[in-house]
This record gives structure tokens, C-alpha cells and sequence, in this order.
């Protein structure tokens, strides 16, 4: 394979709106919300080559779902990269400082024992 193919999900565009809402609106800082994002965006794109190079992430259920991690200007980047199509989907981007693992709960409602 040459090249994956990068497809950043809804998940993942809407975390990149947020994070431009909050630059542009809360920071009252729009120039530097669209380079900030274009930034991000140019970082994802290296993934085209070689995605795993990052590890995947230590916790479950994540990583035997092969969901792994890029840092990218205090934010983490979670991914899965699918070998057989040639495609990298961009799950989600969350600020570093959050509580990660409680984040990404919330988006993925994994069924516990009881249910």
C-alpha cells in the first residue's frame, strides 16, 4: 500500500469545530483558530504514510479495538486504521488535559457486565 486514505469522521469534524469555536469566539481569536485547525489537519494528513507508527493506545476496550493515539498541539488524536481498504478514520480529537478515558466513554457506550 502506497498511501492510506485519511477520512475524518463526524465525530471527529465536530470536535474540530468545537475547538475553532472556542479559538474564534471564546479566545476572540479567528486568524489563529484557522491556522490552529489547519495545522491539526496537515498533522493528520502524514498518517497517509506509515499510520501505525503510533502505538495503540494501553487501555481497554480501546486497544483491542486497534484504536490508536497521535499528539498534535495538546490534543490527542484517536484513530483506527484499516489495513485491508487502505484507510485511516480519524475517531476523535480531544484536548490532552481532559480526562481522556472519560471522554471517550461518553462517545462509546461499551455494555458492562450487568447489561
Amino acid at each position: 500500500m502506497d498511501e492510506f486514505s485519511i477520512i475524518i469522521t463526524p465525530d471527529a469534524e465536530k470536535d474540530l469545530n468545537e475547538l475553532d469555536d472556542y479559538i474564534t469566539f471564546t479566545l476572540k481569536a479567528p486568524d489563529v483558530a484557522v491556522s490552529y485547525i489547519k495545522e491539526i489537519k496537515e498533522k493528520l494528513l502524514t498518517l497517509r504514510n506509515n499510520p501505525k507508527r503510533y502505538h495503540l493506545v494501553d487501555d481497554e476496550p480501546w486497544h483491542t479495538r486497534g484504536v490508536r493515539r497521535m499528539n498534535i498541539k495538546g490534543h490527542a488524536a484517536f484513530y483506527n486504521v484499516l489495513d485491508k481498504y487502505g484507510e485511516v478514520y480519524i475517531q476523535n480529537i480531544i484536548y490532552q488535559k481532559r480526562d481522556i478515558n472519560r471522554v471517550l466513554m461518553e462517545f462509546y457506550r461499551f455494555p458492562t457486565e450487568n447489561q
